[in-house]
């Protein structure tokens, strides 16, 4: 029987795991969406406004935080500071329909408030799919 502090400790390690292959990717999606909850959003998803989609490359900076940096063009440089994954709720599974994904929550999660979700991935989402 494993402590619980052990199944956490289980949980990071995987998503760690899971986020360094993504950094070995050539090329990673990262999905930015707003969710607002149940019975004040203006769709049964949840979604509230645009769900903007990024390519670019998942990297780890010296003091541990995660960043996305996205294709932008000839020396353009955009960028996500996505934070450790001791910051905000961090997941990960694997499909073969979605690839490796990883979802940050960002937000409280309180009743009535708004949640910003990132989600990376190495497959393109199949809206963006030919």
């Amino acid at each position: 029987m494993h402590s619980l502090a052990e199944d956490l400790f289980s949980i990071g390690m995987a998503v760690t795991d899971d986020l360094n292959r993504l950094a070995a990717q050539d090329v990673v999606y990262l999905t930015k969406m707003s969710i607002l909850p149940a019975g004040l959003a203006p769709s049964s998803s949840g979604i509230a406004g645009a769900t903007e989609v990024f390519r670019g490359r998942l990297r780890q900076a010296l003091n541990g935080d995660w960043v996305f940096n996205a294709s932008a063009g000839q020396n353009g440089v955009v960028g996500f500071m996505l934070g450790t994954t001791g910051q905000n709720s961090w997941s990960s599974s694997e499909t073969p329909a979605t690839g490796l994904q990883i979802t940050i929550t960002f937000g409280p999660g309180m009743a009535g408030t708004m949640n910003e979700v990132i989600v990376l991935t190495s497959v393109i989402p199949t809206d963006f799919a030919d």
